[in-house]
């Protein structure tokens, strides 16, 4: 394979955030080179959950039929304790945009669907085996030296370079970013296991069991996982044993009919990265951060990440908006990433307590809470609303209204029958407009609203093919407005009938150049 020697946007690192960059920059038609310092995927299944959010964004790579006819949709978690008492239920089900909550996975299928993906692309270049040695950034680029397995260096010269080189990342390492947080104390028995005896129950379980913590979650193909924490002065060797290994089976499954194809020890972190990019390199994945598996987030906070990063780049490498766009990616991912952080490790605290009393005490809590079923089902309701509910806490969105919301996704009635609603809007900017609401000529004239060039969509015409009024409700579409949309379909800005749309769009244009101003190289908030 010939190396290019020059590309728009370059990405270290094939897992499943660079994959699934590459991918979205190949939509977005951008040059891209995707590199890989080993041989191919990995063969061994890590994540195990991924989100009704990440398929969306799988939806707009053109990937969710391929991914979504390979993986276990929706399922029910429950948190049970010691004595085997339900404490909470979370149901994982809804399809607020367009897919269950939560779904189980394959991560070796997945990296080779995303990877087969990248075929579709010309303007993509793959290539395994390389590493990236040393780079360097201007004001105008990177030029980063890269090495083959024999050793050969190739020097390439990119815009931009995106690191998706894991929680080892050499780029963060020599941007000299450090990581904030904490690594975890308690370490953890991961095994996988293919067992047609124990069936499809339970979906999901936590046992908040003080005496052995542990999980299990069913997956594709009759696999499962299990995950026991690790107690009082056991080793890993003890641990890794197949005679301990069927020990802890035996209390939930028939482990002569189990084969167990992986098994490890892991200890988990719950750290953030300083900052998300310097100049022109920018971190994603785990080269960004690093939670506990306890909300099922790790790989899915990776796809977030790139989602908010792809369309940025494609608009400011096309011309269409200014750098400062890329300002924003910090702003509105790192705080994001933590919160989901700081709720793993929430979850964490209910399910890994080894103290008696401590345990004791948060069953006494669960047990008040379960009289009422009012306050019970709030509860699991706010566990999820991180997924249900998706919002940026901060960043290019003019607030008010449903600014910074993520759009639902509901099925609807297309020319062809039903589809999800994405497949209406387009790829790009999308103007909802409601109450029959024509675009006033002071809008479209605007200079940043023909910068974003966004696609219109009569809601008159959308809401009246639509099962159910969410989408109705969240556009208000019983007066007449306009909800804009970003491409990762994140309200830009909700115009409120009457309104000055041009305030909006003005407020919009001066957060660029705001951004655009910041002492600092390109993407770099001050």
């Amino acid at each position: 394979m010939t190396l290019p020697t020059e590309t728009r946007v370059l990405i270290v690192g094939a897992g499943p955030a660079g994959l699934t960059l590459a991918n979205l920059l190949g939509t977005e038609g951008v040059p891209t080179l995707l590199v890989e310092r080993n041989p191919g995927c990995v063969p061994e299944p890590r994540a195990v959950a991924i989100d009704g959010e990440s398929l969306r964004t799988l939806q707009a790579a053109g990937l969710a039929e391929t991914v979504c006819a390979s993986i276990k949709q929706g399922f029910k978690a429950d948190y049970i304790n010691g004595d085997g008492v339900q404490l909470f239920t979370t149901d994982l089900t809804a399809r607020p945009y367009g897919y269950c909550l939560q779904n189980s996975f394959d991560q070796p299928t997945l990296e080779r669907q995303l990877l087969d993906g990248l075929a579709r692309f010309s303007c993509v270049t793959v290539a395994h085996n390389i590493e990236l040695a040393e780079f360097a950034q201007d004001d105008n680029g990177v030029t980063a030296a890269l090495r083959t397995a024999q050793g050969t260096k190739h020097s390439v010269r990119t815009d931009y370079m995106i690191g998706c080189d894991g929680g080892r990342s050499s780029i963060r390492q020599s941007l000299g970013i450090a990581m904030v947080g904490d690594r975890l104390p308690q370490k953890w028995l991961v095994v996988d296991t293919v067992d047609t005896h124990l069936g499809e129950e339970p979906s999901c379980r936590f046992y908040c069991d003080p005496r052995r913590p542990a999980m299990t979650i069913i997956r594709p193909g009759s696999e499962r996982r299990w995950e026991w924490m690790l107690v009082g002065d056991e080793s890993e060797e003890d641990m890794l044993s197949d005679d301990r290994i069927n020990a802890l089976l035996a209390e939930h499954t028939n482990p002569e009919q189990v084969d167990v194809y992986r098994k490890c020890v892991y200890s988990f972190s719950a750290v953030v990265a300083e900052r998300f990019s310097e100049g022109r390199v920018f971190l994603a994945g785990d080269a960004a951060h690093m939670t506990p598996p306890f909300a099922g987030q790790g790989l899915n906070a990776g796809i977030r990440d790139v989602r908010n990063l792809s369309w940025k780049l494609a608009q400011v490498v096309q011309g269409a908006l200014p750098q400062g766009l890329l300002g924003t990616y910090n702003l509105e991912r790192r705080e994001a990433a933590k919160s989901v952080v700081d709720l793993a490790v929430g979850l964490g605290d209910q399910i890994q307590p080894t103290d008696a009393q401590a345990a004791a005490e948060r069953d006494a809590f669960f047990a008040e809470l379960n009289t009422d079923p009012v306050q019970a089902a709030g509860f699991a309701a706010e566990t999820v609303a991180p997924l249900s509910d998706v919002r940026l806490s901060e960043g290019w969105f003019v607030e008010g209204g449903t600014g910074g919301r993520m759009l639902p996704q509901p099925e609807v009635t297309g020319s062809n029958g039903p589809v999800l609603l994405d497949a209406l809007l387009g790829t790009g900017f999308t103007a909802l407009l409601t109450g029959g609401n024509q675009l006033p000529a002071h809008v479209s004239g605007h200079p940043l609203w023909q910068s974003l060039s966004p696609s219109l969509c009569y809601m008159d015409d959308v809401v009246g093919a639509l099962p159910a009024s969410s989408l109705a409700e969240f556009t208000n579409s019983d007066s007449a407005g306009i909800t804009l949309l970003r491409p990762d379909r994140f309200v830009l800005a909700q115009i409120a009938p009457g309104a000055d749309a041009s305030t909006s769009l003005d407020r919009l244009q001066e957060m660029l150049v705001i951004q655009d101003a910041k002492p600092g190289a390109v993407g770099m908030e001050a």
